[in-house]
């Protein structure tokens, strides 16, 4: 049972801020407390705090009594100005300036926390802000009950939930109450922060701090690979004129009805631009990409829980013989050295009736828009292995073993050929 707080009197808010203040650190630990000038002065800051959490209607007890409180909000949750006010304006007498000029030197080498990195990989989460039990029901078991508050808000979203804490005790704690320690931001000596997250059981398994924190790391490191340096702005180039928005719109409409209820792979999804607007359709999808920065990014967001994203080869795909009902390919063939490899590998993946959607990005000498971003491509390192027009297009995919059964320029600022294809008979 939890019980939201609407009101607190001075008193009860003034038991959250000495429960806090009143917590014995490690020897050679300082905590948050670092920044504070002393202990009433973490304690008042604590109480501006719970104010806020009152205001914005993310404060809870166990129960009538108030026997202890946790805060949390969900990460799309956006704080009001005057809440934002009221925790600001409690810094200034509060805050030990030189300890606070020593923190934000360590600042810029600490790292991000947990709930930053989910964040930027915008995956939704739990935030937890406040965790208290007062006083005299310290060592009852109440911080369990706490948690399972928030554990419960996360089962029932699926979705992780996060909290950072200041001390080593509390972080075995929290560990000992089924979360466990993903990151650890050293500001000074004495001052860690600790990342918590608990993991329910039904979340996607793309949000598994394992992944999250890889995803992290690739996406940091740099890269002489073209694929990995267009990974963070694909999207934009492939849909962000108005005509090849509208043409890759029509698109998925199509592939919507045509992937309904079947297992679907995708090949070269890039950052997941079709995978995630026709993936609710199928009865499961898997997309694969070659970039690991690619899939990263793919990965983020909040995407069917059928959709799964996975490192692959094109010309050699780790997939049994007739696993898919349809396979994907969009805007891929042109820019692979073994195309004819490619086109072999997939229809060994196809089932007997299967089916081929492989539309893609063809040359036309007479449209300057796209001869312009042909050669923007080319001279940021992109490779046309294949320079088709339509009809070139469509042969060769005629001439490698299947049939073409629709092919439909769509109007788009660089033409598009959609095509549906079939296993060619006697292949």
């Amino acid at each position: 049972m939890s019980v939201k707080i609407s009101s607190l009197n001075d008193e009860e808010i003034r038991k959250i801020g000495d429960a806090f203040a009143g917590h014995e650190y490690a020897e050679a630990e300082w905590g948050m407390g670092y920044l504070a000038k002393n202990r009433r002065a973490i304690s008042d800051y604590i109480c501006a705090y719970v104010r806020m959490t009152i205001n914005e209607r993310t404060l809870y007890s166990t129960s009538d009594r108030h026997e202890a409180f946790i805060a949390f909000h969900s990460s799309d949750h956006r704080m009001s100005i005057s809440s934002a006010k009221e925790v600001l304006g409690a810094i200034p007498g509060n805050l030990d300036i030189s300890h606070a000029v020593v923190m934000a030197k360590g600042l810029s080498q600490a790292g991000s926390g947990y709930g930053s990195i989910l964040s930027k990989l915008k995956i939704p989460h739990i935030y937890v802000s406040l965790v208290a039990v007062t006083k005299e029901y310290q060592g009852q078991g109440y911080m369990r009950k706490l948690l399972e508050i928030a554990f419960e808000e996360g089962r029932r979203h699926a979705v992780p939930v996060v909290l950072d804490t200041d001390a080593m005790l509390k972080r075995d704690k929290y560990a000992h109450l089924g979360m466990k320690c993903v990151t650890t931001q050293h500001f000074t000596d004495g001052v860690e922060m600790y990342g918590m997250v608990y993991e329910p059981d039904n979340m996607p398994k793309e949000w598994k701090s394992e992944t999250v924190l890889e995803d992290e790391r690739i996406l940091k490191e740099s890269s002489n690979d073209i694929w990995d340096r267009f990974a963070p702005v694909y999207s934009g180039f492939v849909t962000g004129t108005p005509g090849n928005r509208k043409a890759y719109e029509a698109m998925y409409k199509r592939i919507k009805k045509v992937v309904k209820d079947k297992e679907v792979l995708e090949i070269a999804t890039g950052p997941g631009v079709i995978a995630k607007q026709v993936a609710s359709e199928c009865e499961r999808m898997v997309a694969t990409d070659y970039s690991e920065k690619m899939l990263a990014v793919a990965r983020q967001g909040n995407n069917p829980g059928n959709l799964s994203f996975e490192r692959a080869d094109a010309c050699d795909l780790p997939y049994d013989d007739k696993s898919f009902d349809v396979v994907i390919i969009a805007n891929a063939l042109h820019i692979i050295p073994d195309s004819e490899i490619v086109l072999s590998e997939i229809r060994r993946v196809l089932r007997h009736d299967g089916l081929l959607i492989a539309p893609n990005f063809v040359h036309d000498n007479s449209n300057k828009i796209s001869n312009f971003f042909s050669k923007a491509l080319s001279l940021a390192g992109v490779v046309f292995e294949a320079e088709w027009d339509a009809k070139g297009y469509v042969s060769f995919i005629n001439e490698n073993g299947f049939e073409v059964k629709r092919a439909k320029q769509l109007p788009s600022t660089i033409p598009l050929v959609y095509t549906e294809c079939k296993i060619a008979d006697g292949r």
